[in-house]
């Protein structure tokens, strides 16, 4: 038998699967065998004893209240300690560029290098804010392993002031 903890961290998976399978049974006309209302039943005994645990996890009657919502949720509680519990998930660190980026001349390494290693692979368009406009591959800018290099005549990072936005081109 699950804590009172886990059985209310249960229970918003147990209303969600629950109302999978109703709305499954509406659309197979297969009502018989499912109560129509069990997710509010679920939602509503939850969000009651949920309140009150908030409040005091050693209430007198929490065990009780626990068990019963434990009861109502059935085959719908066990299903969902295989989502919510059992385990733990690793964190998802990116690996790629997240797009769009706005970079500024403060992020250039000099008057016309952008330094980023994960531009590189990616097909990327750049806009240049000061005239309005997407600057042309290879004659206006190029990337490479190290980042983006600015082909634009006159640029300079260092004396000034740009601001340039760089998106993934979808082709």
């Amino acid at each position: 038998m699950p804590t009172n903890s886990e059985i209310l961290s249960y229970a918003p998976g147990a209303g969600y699967l629950a109302a999978n399978d109703v709305g499954n049974s509406v659309l197979f006309n297969n009502f018989a065998r499912l109560n129509p209302i069990l997710p509010q039943q679920i939602y509503a005994l939850y969000f009651v004893i949920k309140k009150i645990y908030d409040k005091d996890p050693n209430y007198s009657g929490m065990d009780v209240a626990c068990q019963y919502l434990w009861e109502i949720m059935g085959r719908y509680g066990i299903a969902a300690q295989g989502i919510t519990g059992g385990g733990s998930v690793s964190p998802i660190t990116p690996t790629g560029q997240g797009f769009p980026i706005y970079i500024t001349q403060a992020d250039f390494a000099s008057a016309t290098f952008y330094p980023n290693t994960r531009l590189f692979g990616v097909n990327i368009t750049v806009f240049l804010s000061q005239i309005n406009r997407l600057l042309l591959p290879v004659s206006e800018f190029t990337v490479d392993s190290t980042g983006l290099t600015i082909l634009v005549s006159g640029f300079d990072a260092t004396q000034n002031s740009y601001e340039l936005l760089i998106d993934k081109y979808y082709n």
